[in-house]
């Protein structure tokens, strides 16, 4: 049985899941958990803390992002094969194809190099189709395609698999009616980035961000926070809509003095502020940890779980 870490600030979750349901036979860790594994995955564009590379040194191969600099020195002598949109990246995506919540894209291995037993993964190109927006999630399926290769496993079978799976957490969309309410969990900035970056290959009126407490991170977290709404509000104009406690506190300030509406409210309250603004084609985006899923935004809608 193939043993897998994925590491990494982002799309550790949907790694999981599609090399997962692709095949029975391997144990797959999200972090550091288990040190003896066959594969390494740096998974998102963030640079990996130099403890995730060093923890595993006997790992058989290394899947690297070929759009990211690492910077860090690989301390063993295993291979690397890398993932990415460069022209160099060992397997890449191309023809990439937006289809409302979903896209599609030629999967492209740009040269040779030899799985875990020992047969060799040739040059070649085939389609894969995915039930998920966002430029990030093509990264996770390229991470997951390169994983699943190494692993010896047939094209048509990551084709057929892939463009079955359904994300739970991973703009999940929650209700599609006159207006859309999406879910996506979020532990870090990044994520936030990576969300707020694939919702401009989507069309809607107004934005609408629900967010939770975010666990009460540090001042350092809920500034990079703050900072990245900011970045994104000069392209969307949303109004943010989060619980008022001690741990929104700061960010609501900070929001405010970027200029940004920020309703603060108990929740429920928060939640009929927007029901009064909410038109035809606006878009609700619930952002944080499950606990954005929790709360009773389903009573006050008035709608049901797809």
């Amino acid at each position: 049985m193939a043993i897998i870490s994925v590491v990494g600030r982002g799309g550790k979750t949907t790694i999981k899941t599609m090399i997962e349901n692709v095949l029975d036979d391997v144990e797959v860790y999200e972090g550091v958990a288990n040190k003896d594994c066959d594969l390494i995955v740096m998974a998102g564009m963030a640079r990996p803390f130099k403890k995730e590379v060093i923890h595993f040194p006997h790992a058989f191969k290394m899947i690297v992002n070929a759009d990211v600099n690492y910077r860090l020195k690989v301390p063993y002598a295993s291979e690397v094969v890398d993932y990415g949109f460069s022209r160099k990246a060992t397997v890449t995506a191309s023809s990439v194809i937006q289809e409302d919540w979903s896209q599609t894209f030629t999967c492209c291995i740009q040269r040779s190099f030899n799985a875990i037993n020992g047969s060799h993964v040739q040059p070649r190109e085939f389609k894969v189709h995915i039930n998920v927006p966002g430029k990030y999630n093509i990264y996770n399926t390229l991470a997951s395609i390169t994983v699943l290769l190494l692993l010896d496993t047939k094209d048509e079978i990551i084709s057929d698999t892939l463009s079955k799976l359904k994300f739970v957490g991973n703009m999940e969309k929650l209700y599609d009616g006159e207006f859309s309410v999406i879910y996506n969990k979020i532990s870090n900035p990044y994520q936030l980035f990576s969300v707020l970056e694939s919702l401009s290959e989507n069309e809607f009126n107004n934005l609408y961000i629900i967010t939770d407490s975010f666990n009460c991170k540090s001042y350092g977290f809920i500034k990079k926070i703050a900072d990245i709404l900011r970045e994104w509000y000069q392209i969307y104009s949303y109004t943010i809509c989060m619980q008022n406690d001690n741990c929104t506190a700061y960010l609501k300030r900070l929001l405010q003095s970027y200029g940004i509406e920020c309703l603060s409210d108990e929740c429920g309250e928060a939640i009929r502020g927007i029901l009064n603004r909410i038109g035809k084609g606006d878009m609700v985006l619930l952002l944080g940890d499950n606990n954005v899923i929790k709360k009773p935004w389903a009573d006050f809608f008035n709608i049901e779980k797809e």
